[in-house]
């Protein structure tokens, strides 16, 4: 089938992308306010790291229900760092009342086409990997498959690095999500107290960011991101991915 500029597509075919699709956790919770601060919190989460990291993200966040959500990537390398900021904007704002969290499926792989009207529209195995992993979801929240050559080595990732992740991620408090989120922007701990200060009430000392990010294992956790990414940078580099 062929698709026209009329149609509001952009043909990208073999082009590879990143699709992060998620919904947030136990929704049926949230008060219908809640449940749109929530979305709104990670539309504007997803313009804000796009300002950090210009055209990593094609257009904005496509959201629909009143609690699931899509978002395509341009720069597959950054599909990690784009799913922790997210769940650390949402998880900064919870309380003792309300949790928030979001699960989220990445998949990395070939588009056909973007539907830009509605990211949710379009076509493609990255789109196909990201909604089968959100579906097959039960108690976890990060899930990842990619359609790369080396599959035994991704397995080792998809079944080992990120449910690893993922239980360190779920364990950090609204005050550890907070300094986190800043450092995933790369800010310094001087830099990450404007940024908090834009966000809440309360700004930490630059002695209480630095033992937030001790407590959240940030260290690690950045490492583990460092080494993601230079593995799907190295994967895309050598035309890993399959068609």
């Amino acid at each position: 089938m062929l698709y026209s500029v009329s149609q509001a597509a952009m043909m990208v075919t073999g082009k590879t992308h990143a699709v992060l699709t998620g919904d947030l956790v136990k929704s049926s919770r949230l008060t219908s306010d809640q449940s749109r601060e929530a979305m709104d919190g990670l539309k504007s989460a997803a313009c804000t790291f796009n300002a950090v990291y210009p055209e990593a993200i094609h257009k904005e966040m496509d959201t629909f229900r009143h609690d699931s959500w899509q978002l395509l990537l341009n720069n597959p390398v950054l599909a990690f760092r784009v799913a922790l900021f997210l769940r650390c904007i949402l998880k900064m704002k919870s309380s003792a009342g309300i949790k928030y969290d979001t699960r989220i499926s990445i998949g990395i792989g070939s588009v056909d086409f973007v539907a830009e009207n509605r990211i949710s529209d379009s076509r493609g195995i990255a789109f196909t990997l990201s909604g089968r992993g959100l579906d097959g979801m039960k108690t976890a929240h990060l899930a990842f498959d990619g359609s790369f050559a080396d599959a035994d080595d991704w397995h080792d990732v998809s079944l080992g690095v990120v449910p690893l992740l993922d239980c360190v991620v779920t364990d950090w408090t609204p005050v550890e999500s907070g300094v986190v989120s800043a450092a995933l922007l790369g800010k310094t701990q001087v830099q990450t107290a404007d940024y908090l200060l834009s966000k809440q009430e309360a700004v930490p000392t630059r002695q209480a960011i630095g033992d937030s990010l001790s407590r959240a294992h940030w260290g690690t956790v950045h490492d583990v991101l460092a080494r993601l990414e230079k593995k799907i940078a190295g994967s895309l580099h050598a035309g890993y991915v399959q068609a």
